[in-house]
């Protein structure tokens, strides 16, 4: 398969839902002619059936040894889903799964990745998303994801200490963990250019 995102945008009606507000201030933005200008990125998240609910960029989810170009869902095991690479305040309020928790993590914003380490090629590509569905199985947890911008596997290594990744082998054991951190800042803050 290919590191590139498909067209998400065939066929969806889109419908304007709330909006978060990211300001680029001194991050060297460049405008060739304009009379006003504010470097703000809105980010604007629309459910499949059109419900609108506002990002929560407080945490995370970090979806480790899935290949997002292959699908839009995963199955992770369950003994991998939200039980390790987290604190045991986000353990006891999310790995239940309740419809609350669910409702919470479709709102966070996800990075999904193969495993990776230091020697990963240069060219590999993780997936900003966000959670659509989770559906607990028999075998598993089932998450549907939609794909929204490819981001550097580079990136996540050079900022392993503010994603809360440096945990021994996290980058490449397969599991879910919801991180305690503001993902879109980081990707900011690392000059990701994931709008424009």
């Amino acid at each position: 398969m290919e590191d590139k995102l498909k067209s998400i945008s065939d066929g969806i009606q889109q419908t304007v839902p709330e909006v978060s507000t990211y300001n680029n201030y001194g991050k060297g933005v460049q405008v060739g002619h304009a009379d006003t200008f504010s470097p703000t990125v809105n980010l604007i998240i629309t459910g499949s059936n059109g419900q609108q609910r506002p990002a929560n960029t407080d945490y995370y989810n970090l979806f480790i040894g899935f290949d997002p170009f292959i699908s839009d869902h995963l199955l992770v095991p369950k003994d991998r889903a939200l039980t390790e690479y987290m604190t045991p305040e986000l353990k006891s309020r999310f790995a239940s799964l309740d419809d609350n928790a669910i409702a919470d993590i479709k709102r966070f914003p996800s990075i999904i990745v193969d495993e990776y380490c230091k020697t990963t090629p240069s060219e590999k590509n993780a997936v900003f998303a966000f959670v659509t569905d989770v559906r607990k199985q028999q075998n598993g947890v089932m998450v549907y994801f939609r794909q929204l911008y490819p981001i550097p596997v580079k990136v996540l290594l050079e900022n392993e200490y503010a994603l809360d990744t440096v945990n021994g082998y996290e980058s490449f054991r397969t599991h879910w963990a919801i991180k305690n951190i503001n993902l879109i800042q980081v990707l900011q803050d690392a000059g990701v250019a994931m709008w424009g």
